[in-house]
């Protein structure tokens, strides 16, 4: 867990550092463009300036859309940070319980429960950084209790045995 959070880290931290190296390069084209236009004022040629006025115009359409491009890839980094801090924050809210023959939920810690009723979340799904609540069923042939997880499939069985008629049960919310 604490790899996938260095690495998570890392990856950020790289897509910074190719934000500002952005940045830098779209500070030079400006300056670029600043010094053209400084010169045009020397240009007494028309079909020369109009060049340049020409050149200095796409220059300036450059930089205003990798502009853009910086401010949506700036815009969806926060969001993604602002994603991982709130699982960060509710992932606290679990603890790891054996509930029998070895398996294992994520339970909702006591004290913590808000307004919500006391329930236990997938362990797949946790480890992706999501939140899905198993529900309890009655699995047939053999009248298997399980926690099911309608995003990702897993059951996790609390008495019974596992059966290959059990697959028809394994929903995935769409």
């Amino acid at each position: 867990m604490g790899a996938n959070r260095s690495n998570l880290f890392s990856q950020h931290l790289m897509e910074g550092l190719l934000l500002i190296a952005d940045a830098i390069a779209g500070l030079s084209a400006f300056n670029s463009m600043l010094e053209m236009a400084r010169g045009l004022k020397d240009v007494n040629d028309a079909a020369i300036r109009n060049l340049a006025v020409v050149e200095l115009t796409e220059k300036i359409i450059a930089a205003q859309a990798a502009q853009t491009a910086l401010i949506a890839e700036v815009a969806k980094l926060e969001k993604e940070l602002t994603r991982f801090e709130t699982w960060e924050t509710e992932k606290q809210r679990y603890e790891l319980s054996d509930v029998g023959n070895g398996q294992l939920v994520y339970t909702l810690r006591d004290g913590q429960q808000h307004s919500e009723p006391k329930h236990s979340i997938c362990p797949s799904c946790y480890q992706r950084g999501q939140r899905s609540i198993l529900q309890k069923e009655t699995w047939q042939p053999g009248r298997a209790q399980v926690f099911s997880c309608h995003r990702c499939g897993s059951a996790v069985y609390l008495s019974g045995m596992p059966a290959p008629e059990h697959a028809k049960y394994r929903r995935l919310s769409t």
